[in-house]
Parts: C-alpha cells; structure tokens; sequence
C-alpha cells in the first residue's frame, strides 16, 4: 500500500465579537439543560462535568439561537478561505470541565469539526491531535479564550485532563462544507498537475 501526503488545512481565529457576548452566552449556558458524563479507560476515558450533546441537533435551544448567527458569519469566511461558499451546521454542543475532566482520543463523523473556546484560562488543557499522516507525532493546539478553530473530522483528537481549579467551557461543532466557489476553477485549470509519486 503506497501512501501519498495531501496538506490538510486546520483553520484557526479569534471570534471577533467574543469579548461582547461572552458573558450573556455563559450566562445561557447556566441555564441550559445538561447531561453528566464520565466513562473509566486509559486512552478513551471522559469526565465532562456539563454537556448537552443529546441536545446537539436541537437549534431551538436559546444559546443556540444566541450564538448561531455570529458563528456562522465567522464560519462562512473559513469556508471562503477553503474554496467553498457557505457551510451547514450538522450540530452543536456544549462542554465544561471541572477541574480534572478530560475528554478522552475520539473521531467525529462528519466533514469538518470545530472548537469555540469560550472559557479558556492560559494554563488551561489545550485540544490536542494526532498528525493523520504519520501518526507517530501529537499537535497541540495554541488556542486562547475566544478563538474558533476547524479540523476534518476524521483526526483523532481529545481534550486533556483539566488540571486547574478554574473551569474550561466549549462549544463543539460539526458543519459540512456547501458550493463550492466557481472562481476556484478559474485558476485550476490552467494549472500543471502532480502525480501521486510526487506526494509520497
């Protein structure tokens, strides 16, 4: 089996109006309805002290209502940077952990998966990943409170042990990518193609 290496784009910004509705959206968040998780293993366990993921799909929820339109404006520009014209939120979630939760190495299903730190202390656990290519290689993740950052769903990934007495709260995501940008094809084709043997 021969492998060849295609770049595969991570995103990462700064929500722009996160300082102005940070406090209103941790506020709905309080009075959100939430589930407990917790799960024993040493690579795949999880201790989420507040999530609604049997939610996720719910986008009548009112912080979802609240936020999803500064997401997607702030989304639609990733997908502009990609090639694409538009994206479609599959779902969305929140998590908080408490001072020892963790999230342990799990895969999401769709095309392209997000993070928006909402609450995110400089010592805080940073989302870490597994290099897809070579798998021998962990990439951790520089975020800061407030930034959104988007990675293909299939990478492994997990959010480490929260170590500090100061919670950490997240918004996940799944989107999907929609039209993609007819001015793309305008430079493409007109540009000489490499062979697979090149990538390996």
């Amino acid at each position: 089996m021969k492998k060849f290496k295609i770049e595969t784009p991570c995103l990462i910004d700064k929500l722009k109006p996160h300082l102005k509705i940070k406090k209103q959206l941790i506020s709905l968040l309080k009075k959100a309805d939430f589930d407990f998780l917790e799960s024993k293993n040493d690579y795949f366990g999880d201790l989420i002290h507040r999530l609604d993921w049997n939610n996720s799909t719910n986008f009548s929820r009112k912080w979802v209502k609240f936020l999803q339109p500064y997401l997607h404006k702030h989304l639609k520009n990733f997908a502009n940077v990609l090639g694409y014209q538009d994206i479609r939120f599959i779902n969305l979630w929140f998590q908080q952990y408490n001072q020892k939760g963790k999230h342990g190495w799990h895969i999401h299903g769709d095309n392209y998966t997000g993070v928006y730190y909402v609450k995110l202390s400089n010592k805080s656990a940073k989302t870490e990943l597994i290099n897809p290519f070579s798998q021998n290689e962990k990439i951790i993740i520089d975020a800061k409170e407030g930034d959104i950052v988007i990675f293909p769903s299939y990478i492994i990934h997990r959010a480490p042990t929260q170590k500090e007495k100061i919670n950490k709260i997240i918004i996940s995501f799944n989107i999907n990518f929609e039209l993609i940008n007819p001015n793309l094809f305008k430079t493409i084709d007109n540009l000489k193609g490499k062979n697979t043997n090149e990538y390996i």
